[in-house]
This record gives C-alpha cells, sequence and structure tokens, in this order.
C-alpha cells in the first residue's frame, strides 16, 4: 500500500473510455483522495447539476462517512441501499420529476 501511494493514478484515458455505468464507492478516510474519485466521476459524465431538465449521468459516486479504504467491506447495509438500485438503474425522484 505505501508503494502504491506514490505511484501515479493515471488512468483518466481508460476511465474515460468506459462504457458501462460506474459506481464509484470512496470512504471519506480512504486511500485515493476525494479529488481523485471526483475526477473520475466527472470522467464518467457525472457532477453537473441534476434539477436543471438535464437526465442524471448513468454513473453514480459515492462516498461513504467514516469510512477507510478497508473499513467499506464493514458497511454492507449502506452498501446494499447504495448497490442494488444503481445495478437495477433506479434514480431517486427529483423535484422535476
Amino acid at each position: 500500500m505505501i508503494a502504491l501511494e506514490h505511484e501515479p493514478l493515471a488512468w483518466e484515458e481508460d476511465v474515460r473510455n468506459l462504457k458501462a455505468p460506474v459506481l464509484l464507492i470512496a470512504g471519506d478516510a480512504d486511500v485515493v483522495t476525494l479529488e481523485h474519485t471526483v475526477a473520475m466521476f466527472r470522467l464518467l459524465g457525472g457532477g453537473a447539476m441534476g434539477d436543471m431538465g438535464n437526465p442524471l449521468p448513468a454513473s453514480r459516486l459515492a462516498i461513504l462517512p467514516a469510512t477507510s479504504h478497508t473499513a467499506v467491506i464493514n458497511q454492507a447495509e449502506l452498501l446494499h441501499l447504495l448497490i442494488e438500485p444503481f445495478l437495477k438503474g433506479e434514480a431517486p425522484k427529483g423535484m422535476f420529476d
């Protein structure tokens, strides 16, 4: 993990070329920085205002509070609430839906 921390995370081109929707899940105390996770989400089409009549992107971003990289696996109930609707293609209804 220490060696990985010093490796550049140069995945931008690969992420940009993904065709399938992606659910990015990270902890707010993860080894991957929040800035990097958000940058990857933006490459997947995310990060735009969802209440302005534009459809939401197929990809999603979830940041788990008080969670490190390894603690994510201990959040089974929360993960289930995030993953199941994503796999079903469901999104919460907005004010204008």
